[in-house]
């Protein structure tokens, strides 16, 4: 009885912190309304939520909300209780990404740290700049990042499946896509060897077995970043972390599982020429605990994962569309470096138009101005900000014309960041065309009378939170309807 009397001061406590963040919070977007910045729609608490889980069911991203304000160089919204400005023009993302530009640095602060972040919060993609070795251990992953290497394994995988598929039944393209992207990196980051060692991983009905590191990984990742997505997580990112449901018990069962396993492989001498290798290496000789390398090379493992197999999925979905015949024929039909040109164009374009996923957020860390075509905006410190790269590429329109990329175009070519831009930059962006190249160049070279057979689909998006799916059909028996849909056949199968 003697605790009850509490309860009533505590709930007191609570609401009053609550209605001071909710005051907050309105003051704010008040500050920014006085100074032109154009506001979405928003709702108590929630904020833009509610729309934005309606766009994230249609296959598309939060950043679709934000493309129809064309006069303006930032749309505001509401994330929980925090400010959120979007950077909808060139201009306006300059004064973001480019330190130089205000002589500023905004540092990043993310709610990727609730999803994937669990499996590796102490890699450099939630640290400040400021930290502790930072800057070199981002030098000895670049170093790992070899590109030779990662165009003779990627070339080698790409070339190994697409001669193994089965004509007589459609391909579903997202789970053969996955399997070589998850394929690729295992080989790059670990070696072979290491990538095939098996992990204790529990299944969606709540199964443990043994399955390979790189599949237990890649599963848990993709689990991560969907079950973050949910509405309430979206309000209040650490409530993903939050073990009150059956999937988030069982996400952070397979982390666990995954971190303990890593604990014990990264005693063991690295495979030679991996990302491993070099990254332990140059690490070791700074001191680094080994919890924060095995971090490092989480990131490293999983970050070209599903944005790259999305990149794959967008651009099949784009050059085997029946009107885009011209640029699959001379795919197939082209060789060397214009091959290699033809190849990048369309994927750079297919990024323009589907990029895989939003630029990580940023926080500002002390009030400054920037100017923007003559209008100025203090921007205060708290504030999350970021450029909204669908607003960027949107601008350039929704036809499908890889031509902008070609080196003949040069000084036309649009202003583009499917991987972001400055020092938070994705560090793996080259890796990532490398992989997403050389499938596609494999694929329509090897089966350019391949169609698509779920045309007729809705809401055909891929990205990085898309459940879209990509049926492709390589043979006549496939076209008119064969047994069932097929995969490459010496790949693992999904638990």
């Amino acid at each position: 009885m003697g605790l009850l009397r509490y309860v009533p001061a505590a709930a007191g406590a609570v609401s009053l912190a609550f209605t001071a963040k909710a005051a907050r919070t309105v003051r704010e977007r008040r500050y920014y309304e006085k100074q032109g910045v154009t506001f979405s729609r928003t709702y108590p608490i929630i904020g833009s939520e509610t729309d934005i889980s309606g766009l994230i069911g249609r296959n598309k991203t939060r950043d679709y909300l934000y493309l129809d304000h064309p006069a303006t160089d930032f749309v505001g919204s509401i994330r929980g209780f925090d400010i959120q400005l979007y950077a909808v023009n060139r201009q306006a993302t300059e004064t973001l990404t480019s330190p130089a530009v205000t002589g500023k640095y905004i540092d990043r602060d993310t709610p990727a740290l609730y999803s994937f972040g669990q499996l590796s919060p102490s890699a450099m993609t939630f640290q400040k700049i400021t930290t502790e070795n930072f800057g070199d251990r981002k030098r000895n992953l670049g170093k790992g990042f070899d590109q030779e290497r990662i165009d003779e394994v990627s070339a080698r995988r790409a070339a190994g499946m697409c001669a193994a598929f089965d004509p007589r039944a459609p391909l579903d393209m997202k789970t053969i896509a996955g399997d070589y992207t998850r394929e690729v990196m295992g080989e790059f980051v670990w070696g072979q060897d290491a990538m095939r060692l098996t992990v204790s991983y529990k299944d969606g009905r709540g199964d443990v077995s043994q399955v390979p590191f790189m599949l237990a990984l890649n599963e848990t990742f993709t689990g991560l970043r969907f079950y973050s997505n949910r509405f309430w997580n979206r309000v209040h990112f650490p409530a993903a972390t939050w073990p009150v449901t059956r999937e988030a018990r069982r996400l952070q069962y397979n982390i666990r599982a995954l971190q303990e396993h890593l604990a014990g492989l990264l005693k063991d001498v690295p495979g030679a020429g991996t990302v491993w290798e070099q990254v332990a290496t140059g690490n070791g000789k700074l001191g680094v605990p080994l919890e924060i390398t095995r971090d490092d090379l989480l990131t490293a493992s999983i970050a070209g994962l599903d944005t790259v197999q999305n990149t794959v999925l967008a651009t099949l979905w784009y050059v085997l569309q029946p009107e885009n015949a011209k640029w699959r024929e001379a795919i197939a039909g082209g060789t060397g470096d214009r091959k290699d040109e033809l190849v990048e164009a369309c994927v750079s374009e297919s990024l323009r138009l589907s990029p895989p996923g939003s630029v990580i957020n940023n926080k500002i860390v002390e009030d400054f101005d920037v100017d923007v075509e003559g209008r100025r905006y203090l921007l205060r410190k708290g504030t999350r900000v970021m450029p909204n790269i669908h607003a960027l590429h949107a601008r350039y329109g929704d036809a499908f014309l890889p031509e902008r990329f070609l080196p003949e175009a040069k000084g036309s070519e649009p202003y583009v960041l499917p991987f972001g831009k400055g020092r938070r930059s994705c560090p793996g962006r080259n890796l990532g065309m490398v992989m997403a190249k050389n499938f596609v160049s494999r694929f329509v070279t090897e089966h350019p009378e391949a169609r698509i057979t779920n045309l007729a689909d809705k809401d055909i998006h891929f990205n990085n939170l898309s459940h879209s799916q990509l049926l492709i059909a390589i043979g006549p028996a496939a076209a008119q309807g064969g047994d069932g849909v097929a995969s490459c056949p010496v790949l693992p199968t999904r638990p």
